[in-house]
């Protein structure tokens, strides 16, 4: 006998008086950097044509002021930090590009289809495709057949469907050194009402099951690249 799947109930909307402080605990670069994507992700939605091209050009040209806080990000990433950076860059197989260099719209969207259809990254899957593991070498054709769906103007990514919403766990992969892994599930909820664009409110539980996923997906990868560095 089948059971209807249990709804999670309304969050219940908290006065500005009693948020939490969740700002006081995540870089504000993080902050920028979401409120950017924000605005270009508004741009891209638009009917307007010139407003979707403006979106592309702002998405691979970003502010100075941006870039620069960015290579400052950069530049101070401690030694103990730098796995967990080379981790995030092993999902689009960017962890070896020349210091500066800038990744193309085909290779994120390669390595952000991989990492969405199946949590792994695009390298995992390439290389359990050499090894001969079908499992692998299956799912990378499934990316692959996606990608020049994409490329030929056949494939909407901005319309697929995930196991997890794919813009929650970009938040959460660029967040997660900045500070989300710190904060409790109220206040990872509180960040994400006010800097998700979704416009649905996030509910405490979902989003620190989201945490979790992500967390032991980077934990993985960050294993994966210490052996490779290591053989």
């Amino acid at each position: 006998m089948s059971h209807s799947k249990q709804r999670c109930k309304p969050r219940i909307k908290i006065p500005e008086s009693t948020r939490t402080n969740w700002r006081e605990k995540v870089h504000p670069f993080f902050v920028h950097m979401l409120e950017y994507n924000n605005q270009v992700t508004k741009l891209r939605s638009s009917p307007n044509e010139a407003e979707q091209k403006e979106a592309q050009r702002l998405t691979f040209n970003p502010p100075p002021e941006l870039a620069e806080e960015a290579d400052r990000m950069h530049d101070a990433i401690l030694p103990s930090e730098r796995p967990q950076h080379d981790a995030y860059l092993s999902i689009f197989g960017a962890m070896d590009a020349p210091e500066g260099s800038t990744m193309s719209e085909g290779q994120f969207t390669v390595g952000w289809l991989a990492f969405n259809k199946f949590g792994k990254s695009i390298v995992e899957l390439a290389k359990g495709d050499v090894a001969g593991d079908e499992k692998s070498s299956r799912q990378l054709l499934s990316v692959q057949r996606d990608y020049q769906d994409w490329r030929y103007g056949k494939l909407d990514v901005n319309k697929m469907r995930f196991k997890f919403d794919s813009h929650h766990i970009l938040i959460m992969q660029a967040g997660l050194e900045l500070g989300l892994r710190g904060l409790s599930p109220d206040e990872l909820a509180d960040c994400y009402d006010e800097l998700c664009h979704c416009g649905k409110p996030h509910d405490p539980e979902n989003m620190n099951k989201l945490r979790t996923r992500v967390i032991k997906i980077m934990d993985r990868l960050v294993r994966n690249l210490s052996a490779k560095q290591n053989a």
